[in-house]
């Protein structure tokens, strides 16, 4: 077991989240990208700290939808430290998701993504590293009559990505804004010219 699993093991146990500094005490000394897959594997692959479920408390609308939830490893946390219950789903359920065949954290409905944010309209949604080729403009499209719709996607974007702001318009056309929220901890293999960030998006 690493420290960084210890690590939430004695936080979650107090109902708490350890902060983005405590978690990058560790994760920025990992430059080896096997170990990396590893722990991301047993928990996620952008670590939950706790000033993103602090932003996402007091942004969200519930409820709150989880779509490509792995092991659902956020929406424990989230339950656990916030009081959040969130609607988890993936593609497969944990101990059938050829990613992990374990069991899960939470329990994560199998369904996919666009499925679900189609199925859930009235649910803001979290995406923790979307699945390839589901983009934020599908997102939307999925379900057209969600306006007040919210997103929180963590990814690993380029720091030029959305006109390299911190805040502003994502698309004229669908009247999203967004804001790019910097709580998710850096791992040791992040390029200099890439950070893996929160990335919020709502309708104006």
């Amino acid at each position: 077991m690493h420290a960084i699993d210890t690590l939430y093991q004695e936080h979650l146990a107090r109902r708490q989240l350890p902060s983005r500094g405590l978690l990058e005490q560790h994760t920025l000394r990992i430059t080896d990208e096997t170990l990396a897959r590893t722990i991301a594997g047993r928990l996620a692959c952008a670590l939950p700290s706790a000033e993103a479920l602090d932003y996402l408390r007091r942004h969200l609308r519930a409820p709150l939808l989880a779509v490509a939830a792995g092991i659902g490893f956020w929406a424990h946390c989230l339950r656990e430290a916030e009081g959040i219950e969130t609607l988890a789903t993936d593609r497969f359920a944990p101990e059938d998701n050829p990613r992990f065949r374990r069991p899960g954290w939470y329990s994560v409905q199998p369904m996919d993504a666009l499925e679900a944010l189609h199925r859930y309209p009235n649910h803001d949604v979290l995406g923790v590293c979307l699945p390839p080729g589901l983009s934020l403009q599908q997102v939307y499209e999925a379900a057209p009559g969600a306006t007040s719709r919210q997103l929180f996607v963590t990814g690993y974007f380029s720091r030029a990505a959305f006109g390299g702001g911190q805040e502003g318009i994502m698309s004229e056309e669908y009247g999203l804004r967004f804001r790019r929220v910097d709580c998710i901890a850096r791992w040791g293999l992040e390029a200099p010219d890439r950070q893996t960030v929160l990335i919020h998006t709502w309708r104006a």
